[in-house]
């Protein structure tokens, strides 16, 4: 009899772990999986807009070195994609496209213009989206948006430079 209530009551607690389990990977998928939201400020220009649309439709992309699209990326060749797509012209590499262009202030920065990193002696850009989001290539993620205010890319920052 000891026996079988053991088993009743292990069966029990089974039960309850894959409603847990159920639970939370429900939680996950159902929030965690959805498309980012990202607040773009309006009105944009045309070829901003251009350009950021044209970043945003290739999240998701994979990431490889020297990649120029249209189905892999690395981050230079995000961003000569991404404004190639709106009939803008910028250098190929990230050490140009850092160096090239008109040098903006952090208070001045649109949506469409670079921000430039240092990452370990390497250039590394990406395209602005508002005041704190950008779009870029990432090596473990492919194309994706981050938040400039993590230390992670505080530490490598820059600047930032207009083509538009």
């Amino acid at each position: 009899m000891i026996m079988k209530e053991k088993q009743q009551v292990f069966v029990r607690k089974r039960a309850a772990y894959r409603a847990i389990l159920f639970l939370i990977c429900f939680v996950f998928i159902f929030f965690g999986c959805g498309p980012k939201r990202v607040r773009i400020p309006e009105p944009l220009s045309g070829l901003r807009e251009n350009v950021v649309r044209a970043s945003l439709d290739l999240l998701g992309k994979t990431y490889r070195n020297g990649g120029r699209g249209p189905d892999v990326f690395d981050c230079s060749g995000l961003v000569y994609y991404a404004y190639k797509s709106a009939g803008v012209a910028v250098p190929a590499t990230a050490e140009e496209q850092g160096r090239s262009g008109i040098e903006v202030f952090r208070e001045s920065v649109l949506p469409g213009d670079l921000v430039v990193f240092r990452i370990k002696g390497d250039f590394h850009v990406g395209i602005m989206l508002n005041g704190r989001e950008f779009v870029h290539a990432s090596k473990s993620r492919g194309v994706a948006i981050d938040n400039l205010s993590l230390p992670y890319w505080i530490k490598s920052l820059q600047g930032f430079r207009s083509y538009l």
